[in-house]
């Protein structure tokens, strides 16, 4: 029998906490927010928050929901949130548990006042404005009159105003450059009004070290504090400006051989017989499938490691399980460690996004189901020399993979 748990996620600490010094330094003297939502891309809110809960780089947290940010508040965390999208819970928990929450229409902003009032406590907000995604925002002609209006509310503080960028992580930054200017001039206009505000934010992960950004004062960053670039274009670009960034991936799920059967040429393998062996095969079935997050358009395209070697997997990925190749890997015994997703060249979010046609690595994280457990370890930053050795040789049953 293998000990449970058969499939988990190990989140490295220290890979963690490296990243978020390398943009803190980028950055200068702004503050730092973390991105967690979505189970802090598919991470583990809780094991993140606590992270950024001890790191001196980390001065916000930002979650989509005032849910989740309740889930925060409910396990200690005490520095300050932002709600960035929904409120989804009763909003006088924002008020009560210090929970700032955005603002992207009139009617949002009277309720809250009157909330505020009738708790005797202000509801802190932060005003969203539409630079041009046109998905949530007051329009930048409309910025002045919003924020005289939410500044004489008794019953709101007015903490923040931001914007979110379009396409910060493409090589052509014209369009970034442009949203950077109109909240720019959004910024230009309430100064000259003597409307102060204390946190202005605009730039992402891509556009904290892509764009100057020098009217904020406040970062958001979401995918580059796991380690993951959003582009390669934006990986370029940084490295351009700060020859010594480096961003150390965060994540790599496991999970474990449960068992190996040997198959005979002919045999078809898996739900529909998509897959037909073309001569004796050995297969590994794992312990893993679709409902945990490994993702059933990599059936018959995905690859994982093995005792340090790559091997395909075979057939359609079940809800549960998935099959494998490992006719080539003549020491595996039911056990061993896989690794679906990981820092290796093959098996990175990008790389299985790209394999998928999703083209987002954001995808294959945060699917990931949250009941996987999250392992907290503290591994070196530096790889293991002898995997990367092993990592060379490639089997010739790759060949088929697609990936």
């Amino acid at each position: 029998m293998i000990q449970t748990p058969h499939t988990w996620i190990e989140i490295n600490r220290n890979a963690l906490a490296y990243n978020l010094k390398m943009y803190k330094q980028a950055i200068g003297n702004k503050e730092l927010g973390v991105v967690v939502k979505s189970n802090a891309y598919g991470h583990g809110i809780l094991e993140v928050a606590r992270t950024c809960q001890e790191s001196t780089d980390v001065d916000w947290l930002f979650t989509a929901t005032l849910s989740e940010a309740m889930i925060l508040r409910m396990n200690g965390i005490t520095k300050p949130i932002l709600v960035i999208y929904f409120i989804d819970e009763d909003p006088a928990k924002a008020i009560l548990y210090d929970i700032d929450v955005m603002v992207s229409d009139m009617q949002t902003l009277l309720e809250l006042n009157e909330l505020g009032i009738a708790l005797n406590k202000k509801c802190h907000v932060h005003i969203k404005i539409d630079t041009g995604m046109s998905r949530f925002g007051f329009m930048p002609q409309e910025a002045i009159a919003i924020v005289k209006q939410a500044i004489a509310m008794p019953g709101i503080f007015l903490n923040g105003i931001y914007s979110h960028l379009a396409q910060a992580a493409n090589a052509d930054q014209a369009f970034s450059l442009e949203q950077e200017t109109t909240f720019a001039n959004v910024l230009a206009a309430l100064e000259k009004e003597s409307l102060n505000i204390p946190y202005k934010h605009l730039s992402n992960s891509a556009g904290s070290t892509a764009l100057g950004d020098a009217a904020t004062n406040l970062v958001r960053i979401g995918l580059g504090a796991y380690g993951w670039w959003p582009s390669q274009s934006n990986k370029e670009l940084t490295q351009t400006k700060f020859p010594h960034f480096d961003l150390k991936p965060v994540l790599t799920f496991k999970t474990r051989i449960f068992q190996i059967r040997h198959l005979e040429e002919g045999r078809f393998v898996g739900y529909d017989r998509t897959y037909k062996t073309t001569g004796p095969t050995t297969i590994a079935v794992l312990p893993v499938g679709y409902f945990d997050g490994y993702d059933r358009r990599l059936s018959s395209k995905g690859i994982l490691l093995i005792r340090g070697h790559y091997a395909p997997v075979i057939g359609i990925i079940a809800m549960t399980t998935t099959l494998v190749d490992i006719s080539h890997i003549r020491d595996a015994k039911v056990g061993d460690e896989v690794i679906l997703i990981g820092d290796y060249e093959k098996i990175t979010p990008t790389q299985l996004a790209n394999v998928m046609g999703s083209f987002n690595p954001r995808e294959i994280l945060t699917r990931l189901n949250p009941m996987i457990p999250r392992i907290i370890t503290e591994l070196s930053l530096e790889k293991d020399i002898k995997d990367n050795t092993l990592l060379n040789t490639q089997p010739s049953v790759e060949a088929s993979c697609e990936i």
